[in-house]
């Protein structure tokens, strides 16, 4: 699709923001932006300067004083002057509190302008002179910049077009701007603005902060037409800056809220402010519990409505980096002290209406009865209490003393694994039970599952592997299969107890031994980034066991391929001592605390062990370093705790319905790039337990889709690629004797698709080179690696010795597949026009072309072959040797397409006009309807008949040019 579409889209993006409220006004130069600003704040200050005997309007020296205060500021320091006031000295003596927002839509005045040219005529400090696509004005201040593509361009090219006006003319009043949107009329996407430099250097967004808009039940909403509705009316977009986007405390931050966390706290907001009842929040673990959970803290502690928010989070969350996030929302939020006697004091100031405390400590205060003067005043209050991880069973016990203590209270939970009948403890209450909205409404306020949360990348897949450790071969009991003895469902129907085969000394001293020597493959993948382990086992003893074992093995080794393993457990005073532990509880855990000190140079002691506790969880976030390599627990760190550099779980305990999500949950929090999936190797049968678990929590889904293929399956599917690779090199030297562009690109693509496949057979830790050494043994592969990366290192040489492809991506940690879509077609072409082509090279190019397109399992390009064709054959040989392939092409495709139109409008004997605003309305809105068609006919005066058969043919037509000319470009 050429530019005149592009530009319709434009302009009916705009019809549709002035239909909703937004003024057109038209801009050029930054001179247009800095006049407009004075004029539409003066307006928006009207009713406050006339208080002052003041006209609507600010004189040069007035507006001198503004801009004083208003430019030259980061992004993070405009976004609070934004959401502040102001103090105007006027001409005349008097002071006014100038705003330049507000919460209320009435007050606000909101316009679209586009194709604003910065430059540095006009702003002394923008690097390149740039034209932006579409500015919202709130106030006059440029708040949201949206960048149009053409529909199907890849959408990151308008996040890279951003970045790059970020570095270069994003400056003076555009560093207000909050937010961005980028679409291609078929995929829209929004995200926040941020400091474009930190210590020095440039701070590109990150494609991992682009979210899609959705509705409440999570169904993304990606036309341009639908989103602009509902992100754009003025309601909403003044509730997302004054409501849904954080602005750090402690960091020069911005943060804009997804989707589902704003629907999760309206929703919440809702249920106390207009209906007094309470409910909980079903969000996957990972999602981002925490901001949701505190802006809404926030949101309630600002109604007049509310005495009291009370956020309360479980002690044993309560580490370092957890109070630290808590407090970057809010300075000094956090009650971090172990004293209740501080949450008193602190509920005792008139001027605190929401305190972060512990379960532990408002439980405490609750009960003691030397508090009760306090926290009497409290109890006929509209308190508000918001729990996070609320499926937890302390909430559950503490829940009836709270209730019973706070008669006017509102509860409101978070959890990623709620208690549901499936899943519910002793005391037979659900998460529903105990968060119950009466009779009429549902507790749960709303959903965001791990379906959604992988679909949407806010968290990664797990990779689980089942080591069966337990085999036998003569049974003396009849009826017993020895091939089912690793179930322990089958176990528990003929009343077979596992438990001294589970505990066996030597089957320990398997496991540990397959740990050791695996455990490099799991936490070092691809050689490049480290990540760190837990292992939970079932009880303290084994643990011991464990942890003895990794010690005898660690004696084996030279120092570099030593694991510094740690142990931590909670443990009771009185425990008894008849299951044959030679070693008191409390004398293993002194044990390994003390060998923690010598190998991290820390002191701690069981009168410490919270420090130890919190200094453990900061080795395994790699705060500090040393790391923990791997963590022995029994319950510990399996719920609650987050680590992104944590990608694996070794355990040997059963686990079922919230504790093994919950468990498996530690491994998926996305990092970087070589982290691709959590893992999980498991030494029992827990599939079924697994499966069980994994639909339940999704909904009812299908447990698989958040499971990577076993061992078996990457294996075939190096079967299967090695022969791709032959067809373009056979063996190592014919991939070094390479020429043509087209059989390097095939050998890149076809390698990289071998690499990326071994890197996942890498991480199991059955991997072994002889499953692979059948078709290629790894000197073989070492050797296609050494040309893969000479061609790579070729492409960063001003002169190549070979001509290397472009557009290919040659990481060689992580593998992407190549798409092939037009531009990587027409970089082909880039040296096609080094000499004079005869006739016979020309097609020979057309041919390559058709080629490329025909082993393209793109159905979008294969519409293209017959415009490419053209395009080769009678524009590209006359291009000048400066003029850009794609744009030219671009250019192309706009004349063909409305040659097209042209044509089928003569044909059919009706204006052009027409079929050509037809079309640009299919292209924005993605639809077309024949009663619409009809009216646009009715001047024609046709039989029906006629009629009909023209409107069939109209449709078609506009259904099937825009297939065929939607851009493929990236």
């Amino acid at each position: 699709m050429g530019h005149t579409s592009e530009y319709a889209v434009e302009n009916m993006f705009i019809d549709r923001l002035e239909s909703l409220g937004y003024q057109f006004v038209k801009m050029n130069s930054y001179d247009d932006v800095l006049e407009n600003f004075r004029t539409q704040l003066a307006k928006f200050n009207e009713k406050k300067l006339a208080e002052k005997g003041h006209a609507a309007s600010f004189s040069d020296a007035e507006f001198n004083r503004i801009m004083i205060h208003v430019d030259n500021h980061s992004v993070y320091e405009s976004a609070k002057i934004l959401r502040d006031k102001f103090v105007l000295e006027l001409d005349n003596g008097e002071s006014v509190y100038i705003e330049f927002f507000s919460a209320d839509t009435e007050r606000n005045l909101y316009q679209v302008t586009h194709q604003v040219t910065m430059d540095k005529a006009h702003k002394d400090d923008v690097v390149y002179k740039n034209r932006y696509d579409v500015t919202v004005l709130i106030n006059g201040l440029p708040v949201v910049q949206i960048e149009l593509k053409r529909p199907g361009v890849e959408i990151n090219e308008a996040i890279n077009q951003i970045n790059r006006y970020r570095k270069f003319s994003f400056k003076g009043l555009f560093r207000y701007l909050q937010l961005f949107v980028v679409s291609n009329s078929v995929q829209t996407k929004y995200f926040c603005n941020e400091n474009e430099m930190v210590d020095g250097q440039y701070n590109p967004i990150l494609k991992s902060l682009v979210f899609f808009w959705t509705d409440e039940k999570n169904v993304r909403i990606n036309d341009l037409n639908t989103f602009t509705g509902e992100f754009f009316r003025k309601t909403a977009l003044t509730e997302m800056l004054d409501k849904y986007m954080v602005i750090k405390s402690t960091e020069p931050i911005l943060m804009v809220m997804r989707p589902y966390q704003i629907y999760a706290v309206k929703a919440a907001k809702k249920r106390v402010l207009e209906v007094n009842q309470n409910g909980y929040v079903f969000a996957c673990t990972g999602s981002g519990k925490t901001l949701t959970s505190f802006k809404l803290a926030q949101l309630l502690r600002d109604e007049a409505r509310i005495d009291l928010v009370v956020f309360l989070i479980d002690r044993k969350d309560l580490d370092d980096q957890t109070v630290d996030e808590y407090n970057s929302f809010e300075k000094d939020c956090v009650d971090n002290t172990d004293s209740t006697s501080t949450l008193i004091q602190r509920l005792k100031s008139s001027g605190e209406k929401m305190i972060v405390t512990t379960i532990q400590k408002m439980a405490n205060a609750v009960k003691n009865p030397k508090y009760a003067p306090v926290m009497d005043t409290y109890r006929d209050k509209k308190v508000v209490f918001i729990i996070d991880e609320c499926h937890r069973s302390q909430f559950g016990k503490m829940h009836g003393q709270i209730q019973k203590h706070f008669t006017k209270a509102n509860y409101i939970g978070f959890t990623g694994t709620p208690i549901f009948e499936k899943n519910k403890g002793a005391d037979g209450r659900t998460t529903a039970d105990i968060f119950h909205a009466g009779d009429k409404l549902d507790s749960c306020l709303h959903k965001y599952m791990i379906k959604d949360a992988i679909a949407d990348g806010n968290v990664l897949r797990f990779s689980v592997e089942y080591q069966r450790t337990i085999f036998a071969r003569n049974l003396a009991a009849k009826g017993i299969d020895p091939e089912q003895l690793d179930d322990p469902e089958y176990c528990k129907r003929h009343k077979i107890d596992m438990s001294q085969l589970y505990h066996d000394d030597k089957r320990i001293e398997t496991i540990a031994k397959h740990i050791f020597e695996h455990h490099e493959q799991h936490v070092h993948p691809q050689g490049k980034d480290v990540y760190t382990a837990l292992f939970a086992v079932d009880s303290i003893q084994t643990l011991g066991k464990y942890y003895d074992e990794f010690k005898k093995l660690n004696e084996q080794v030279p120092a570099d391929k030593k694991l510094k393993v740690a142990a931590i457990f909670s443990y009771q005073a009185n425990e008894d001592m008849d299951d044959g532990s030679d070693e008191h509880s409390q004398e293993l855990l002194e044990r390994c605390m003390d060998e923690y000190n010598g190998l991290y140079g820390t002191a701690f002691k069981l009168d410490t062990f919270d420090a130890y506790r919190k200094d453990i969880a900061k080795r395994l976030k790699q705060k500090d370093l040393p790391q923990v390599d791997i963590l022995l627990v029994v319950n510990m760190f399996l719920t609650g705790f987050d680590a992104k550099p944590l990608n694996t779980l070794y355990l040997d305990k059963n686990l079922i319905w919230h504790s093994l999500v919950q468990a498996y949950s530690r491994t998926n929090r996305v990092d970087k790039m070589t982290k691709q999936f959590g893992q999980i190797v498991t030494y029992r049968n827990i599939k079924q337990w697994q499966d069980d678990a994994l639909t339940l929590f999704s909904g009812d889904g299908d447990p698989n889709e958040y499971l990577l293929e076993n061992y078996d399956y990457y294996l075939n599917q190096w079967m299967n690629q090695e022969p791709v690779l032959r067809k373009t090199a056979p063996d190592v030297d014919t991939a070094g004797q390479l020429k043509s562009e087209d059989e390097i690109r095939m050998f890149i693509i076809a390698f990289r698709s071998m690499a990326k496949t071994l890197a996942t057979l890498k991480t199991f830790s059955k991997f072994n080179w002889d499953d692979l050494a059948v078709v290629m043994d790894e000197n073989e592969y070492e050797g296609f690696k050494s040309w893969y990366l000479y061609y790579k290192d070729q492409t960063q040489k001003q002169n190549p010795a070979v001509p290397v492809p472009v557009d290919v991506d040659f990481d060689i940690e992580l593998v992407r597949t190549d798409r092939i879509n037009v531009v990587y077609i027409l970089n082909l072409l880039k040296n096609a026009k080094s000499h004079a082509k005869t006739e016979e090279e020309k097609q020979q190019d057309v041919d390559l072309i058709l080629r490329e397109i025909e082993r393209s399992d793109n159905e979008s390009l294969r519409l293209k072959k017959d415009v490419m064709r053209e395009f080769i054959l009678s524009r590209f040989y006359e291009l000048p040797d400066d003029v850009d392939v794609m744009e030219a092409f671009e250019q192309f495709e706009k004349e063909q397409m409305q040659a097209d139109m042209e044509a089928f409008a003569f044909e059919n004997q009706i204006d052009y006009i027409i079929v050509s605003e037809l079309f640009s309305g299919y292209v924005f809105s993605g639809t077309i309807s024949e009663d619409e068609i009809r009216k646009r006919l009715t001047t024609y005066q046709l039989g029906l008949l006629k009629m009909t058969k023209l409107t069939k043919a109209v449709k078609a037509f506009v259904e099937d040019t825009y297939k065929k000319y939607r851009a493929e470009g990236e």
